[in-house]
């Protein structure tokens, strides 16, 4: 294990991430050194996947106004109400993703502390649904007359569990900036060098990576963008005077491959750079060479904008965005490009049987490796280095608290984590820690939602005795869990959290998930290989038929989950050694017939079990 005895990883914020990244840092800092490559030769190959938006099966609608305004000073509360499929307008027969920015209030839209605000919006995202690693990606975008305060984009954010900026933002497109930025870049790439653009003249795009060079006054976070450019020689936005950008079609592409990426649009045939050379990176934005999802969404006011921010009315100009304003997204499209590109559907791939967490010698199917695909983290500075030696192997996490009033750490996965077949399952984990001490154990999913299931001081709970030796803990997953975990997206895979402020020093060790099913490393060759569980036709639309093989007769159980991880639907029996086949119509227990979306069905026998994803159609 890479892990040493008593390293920790010190994490700045006070409690585990949670909401949704900020999109726009308050100063960043562009790393010109990265753009001095010439313009890549290079070819598009073939459609890898695309969305025609005939339905938003691929996309997750957002509500609510996140915290200061999707951390921007955004005005509008987004409605799942404001998104849609529709008509394209003078284009008979196509389709496209509607979002529709409206004057609205009202009961429940309101800022996250409760203040009314006037405006609602829509916003969608894949994340769990799709997501894309290089290749070059084609969207197809009508967007509103914006004048004062109107914000759309087509963006993408990486998959990772680390937080904005570290995560990565790639911005597509994006228009609504503000009239200093506007000026700045006038006088190339369509402008005038009047300074009279409009919003609705121009576009731009960006992207956005955390940087050691980055980390100055005013600039905590470490923000690097590119479209940070004060001396004018890399930005060049597109402007269009005679015919605003506004209300028609324009296509906007990303060409990505694992060394560089090139942003452009194309208007009336005519394919323009948005910079003035491709954007090479290397080590320093790492963040580029992991997956990411899609985002689109049309905001109102923030501080990209020339109108005022959330909670401040002096801070910018009214809003004169004529409403409701409409944008449409008429398709995207993924091509390999530069023989690079690489499309996933649905949740990372399902973890099955043991899943170490931290384990020297516990027999494990697959396991996480510190520094490699996971991290150690401790919050605040709340815990420093301990000495208590492990319990198994030559590892262990030891610590011992630093006067801070709590103390919290955990383990997260740098990506997400699939852990839907634990269900049934167990968290097993042995710790030290004196029997004076009151402390949680939880999870927290990659949406920010957390659960804990508390210990408390000098009680025996789920197998660990208090006595202040090592001891073992085993907590079953459907306690675990709460009501709102994702297990298809896990961030924190175990945490540790006490919140009275009890001085100590503890350790922990030999941490996995185990499944409780049979595996090869439990009973190696007893039962054979697990079952494996198949369906076709999926997608389907009114029918389709689950296969699996039993190994032997015994009985089996179906179980079909909805996206959030709730059971909808259950189907059992008991079958000879041999062929399966069961045929399920998309009905839920009570014979209702599921919505269409995507849904994931479990097999459980005493085989094992297996995992599959499943589509139903309209």
């Amino acid at each position: 294990m890479a892990e040493a005895r008593g390293s920790i990883l010190v994490r700045s914020a006070l409690r585990p991430p949670g909401g949704s990244p900020v999109r726009r840092p308050l100063l960043v800092a562009s790393l010109m050194t990265l753009l001095l490559a010439l313009p890549a030769h290079a070819q598009v190959g073939p459609l890898l996947w695309s969305d025609e938006f005939a339905n938003l099966d691929h996309w997750l609608r957002i509500t609510g106004n996140g915290q200061w305004g999707w951390g921007n000073g955004e005005l509008q509360y987004y409605r799942a109400e404001n998104v849609d499929i529709a008509p394209v307008p003078g284009e008979p027969g196509n389709t496209a993703l509607r979002i529709v920015a409206r004057r609205e209030s009202g009961p429940g839209i309101t800022d996250q502390w409760g203040g009314p605000l006037q405006y609602t919006s829509g916003k969608v995202i894949t994340k769990s649904f799709v997501s894309v690693r290089y290749g070059m990606i084609e969207t197809r975008i009508r967007v509103p007359d914006l004048r004062i305060g109107g914000w759309p984009a087509f963006w993408l954010l990486g998959t990772t569990n680390h937080g904005w900026p570290q995560s990565g933002e790639i911005d597509m497109m994006e228009m609504g900036a503000a009239k200093a930025f506007r000026d700045l870049h006038d006088t190339h790439n369509g402008g005038d060098g009047t300074n009279q653009a409009t919003v609705n003249d121009m576009v731009t795009a960006n992207a956005i990576f955390q940087s050691p060079a980055a980390l100055v006054p005013g600039n905590p976070s470490g923000a690097a963008s590119l479209a940070w450019d004060p001396a004018d020689v890399l930005c060049r936005p597109y402007y269009n005077r005679a015919q605003p950008l506004v209300e028609r079609f324009l296509l906007y592409r990303l060409y990505w491959s694992p060394t560089e990426m090139r942003f452009t649009v194309v208007d009336g045939g005519v394919e323009r750079d948005l910079y003035t050379q491709p954007f090479v990176f290397g080590a320093d934005a790492e963040e580029f060479q992991q997956p990411f999802y899609l985002l689109a969404n049309l905001a109102v006011g923030g501080q990209f904008t020339d109108a005022y921010r959330l909670g401040d009315p002096a801070s910018g100009l009214p809003v004169s965005m004529p409403f409701p304003a409409t944008m449409y997204v008429d398709y995207v499209r993924v091509y390999r490009w530069n023989g690079h590109g690489e499309v996933a559907l649905g949740p990372p791939v399902a973890r099955t049987g043991r899943f170490g967490l931290y384990t020297d010698t516990t027999p494990v199917t697959d396991r996480a490796v510190p520094g490699v695909d996971s991290d150690i983290w401790v919050w605040g500075n709340t815990l420093v280095a301990g000495t208590t030696p492990p319990v198994e192997g030559a590892n262990v996490m030891a610590w011992r608290t630093n006067a801070q009033g709590w103390f919290g750490a955990g383990i997260m996965s740098r990506q997400p984590v699939n852990l839907f077949g634990f269900g049934g399952g167990h968290l097993d984990f042995r710790i030290r820690i004196p029997a004076n001490v009151t402390f949680k154990v939880g999870i927290i999913d990659s949406w920010g939602n957390q659960s804990y299931v508390e210990f408390p001081a000098h009680t025996t709970r789920h197998g660990l005795v208090r006595d202040g030796q090592w001891g073992r803990a085993r907590i079953p997953v459907n306690e675990l869990r709460g009501p709102a975990i994702d297990l298809r997206m896990m961030s924190y895979t175990f945490v540790v959290l006490e919140q009275s402020g009890t001085p100590c020093e503890f350790a922990v060790d030999d941490v996995f998930w185990d499944s409780g099913a049979v595996t090869a490393v439990e009973d190696p060759g007893a039962r054979g290989p697990g079952p494996r569980l198949a369906m076709a036709p999926n997608p389907f639309t009114e029918l389709t038929e689950l296969r699996f093989v039993l190994t032997h007769d015994a009985p089996w159980e179906l179980g079909v989950y909805d996206v959030a991880g709730q059971r909808v639907a259950r189907l059992n029996g008991v079958g000879r050694a041999g062929p399966q086949q069961v045929r399920w119509a998309g009905l839920d227990d009570a014979g209702r017939r599921l919505p269409p979306g995507v849904y994931h069905v479990r097999l459980e026998s005493r085989a094992g079990t297996g995992t599959q994803r499943v589509v139903r159609l309209r």
